[in-house]
């Protein structure tokens, strides 16, 4: 009897002198925004006619970096540090930037507030009930997508 069949995956070893981060705390949460982006986009938006859930949490996880992102540029650049909301709190975060002058826009507001309950709650790294759960694959992808592009010229001015 034959056992299951794995495939042989090669690692890369890590390079021998390690690359710190750079930029200020702006950047570094732009960054890996961008990097939690890029490893969603590589996964499909469909498992077993499931939504496919680790691709959901990396978008909304982005989303967070990119919204904390704004957060510490606007306290680097003069603004007066608001409360903080706490860890996974999407609204709390979007309120919060709203308040350091970002344009309040209803179809931002509206993705923001779907995928806040499903972030919240773990919903997609933890199987549970929840009443009604939407399809976001689309909604995540541009929630995040437009706050990339909405930040990046201010945190990463060229």
């Amino acid at each position: 009897m034959h056992g299951p069949s794995f495939q042989r995956v090669t690692i890369m070893k890590p390079p021998i002198f390690g690359i710190r981060p750079t930029g200020n705390t702006a950047q570094q949460y732009m960054h890996r925004a961008r990097m939690f982006s890029a490893a969603a986009m590589k996964l499909t938006d469909y498992s077993n006619a499931e939504q496919n859930w680790p691709r959901i949490a990396l978008l909304t996880h982005g989303i967070e970096l990119a919204l904390k992102a704004y957060h510490h540029y606007s306290i680097e650049t003069g603004k007066p540090s608001g409360k903080e909301p706490s860890n996974h709190d999407l609204n709390g975060w979007y309120q919060l930037a709203l308040g350091y002058g970002l344009k309040d826009e209803p179809n931002l507001a509206e993705n923001i507030d779907i995928l806040n309950e499903l972030h919240r709650s773990h919903y997609s790294r933890y199987p549970q009930h929840l009443a009604n759960v939407p399809d976001v694959s689309n909604v995540a992808d541009a929630t995040l997508e437009h706050l990339i592009a909405t930040f990046t010229p201010s945190i990463n001015p060229r």
